[in-house]
């Protein structure tokens, strides 16, 4: 088990319920009590920290990004907590120079690492802030990427990897939801439906 984060705070700030009361209070203890305090109120604020911890991981690992031209990649993500930042930075180290796209229905959140620095940007919903991206960057041959990314994507695929009670145990319905069902899970062509039957 990993150690409680000393940044928690931080953490904590995130929280969808998270407001001054629960941070005045958060504020006065340190990360060692935070992890191991039978207090209900101290156990309340470790909760709330492990559940922006939790959807972070989840969103880092179940966000599915696709190419639109040479130099973007989005995903679709409607997270509970404010995990923009935590997320975006995450795939932005992992596709330096690349403008990663985030976002829904609602409101998107573009980065981009150059090697050095990284950069944030929050934005309208997900399908206008492609749309001005389409004009930054004009037309290009959106297949060739595609196919490069598809050839990407299915080589990290293995069958032997396929666990579906531990996806199903894993991923929230919610999430499933939000996606609309429509995220591949293996080169069979089959799709989280396949998972909830």
């Amino acid at each position: 088990m990993s150690p409680f984060p000393t940044n928690f705070l931080k953490i904590l700030e995130l929280h969808e319920k998270c407001n001054s009361t629960v941070l005045r209070k958060a504020s006065d203890i340190c990360p060692n009590d935070v992890d191991i305090s039978m207090d209900p109120e101290v156990i309340k604020i470790r909760r709330m920290v492990n559940s922006v911890l939790g959807e972070n991981h989840m969103m880092k690992s179940f966000v599915r990004l696709k190419p639109q031209g040479q130099k973007v990649l989005f995903g679709y993500m409607k997270p509970q907590h404010d995990v923009w930042l935590l997320v975006s930075t995450f795939f932005a180290h992992r596709f330096p120079d690349t403008v990663i796209v985030l976002g829904n229905n609602t409101k998107s959140w573009v980065t981009i690492y150059d090697g050095n620095t990284i950069k944030h940007s929050q934005a309208k919903s997900l399908t206008s802030t492609l749309k001005e991206l389409e004009d930054i960057f004009g037309e290009s041959d959106v297949e060739e990427p595609k196919e490069l990314w598809d050839t990407y994507y299915w080589s990290q695929y293995r069958p032997e990897a396929k666990n579906t009670k531990y996806f199903k145990q894993n991923v929230r319905q919610k999430y499933m939801k939000a996606v609309g069902l429509h995220a591949d899970t293996d080169s069979g062509l089959k799709t989280l439906d396949d998972f909830t039957d």
